[in-house]
């Protein structure tokens, strides 16, 4: 029996995610400053949670993923 490793490398790229939600944001503030919200609180606060919890999740994807070993040539 052979002892065989295979290495797969995935190169996730998180930006298109970070650049969306930050998208979003930059929106949700836009309609908080707004003295007639065009959405009820709540929901407003609902979705600024939302936008917190893809954050976290994105990151702590990005947290648990191995990091590539500079000091290789793969």
């Amino acid at each position: 029996m052979k002892n065989d490793a295979w290495t797969v490398i995935v190169n996730l790229d998180f930006s298109p995610c970070e650049q969306t939600i930050a998208k979003l944001r930059d929106d949700l503030f836009y309609i908080q400053k707004f003295k007639t919200p065009l959405a009820p609180v709540h929901e407003l606060n609902h979705i600024e949670y939302i936008l917190q919890k893809l954050e976290e999740e994105i990151n702590a994807l990005s947290e648990m993923l191995p990091r590539l070993d500079k000091r290789r040539d793969v």
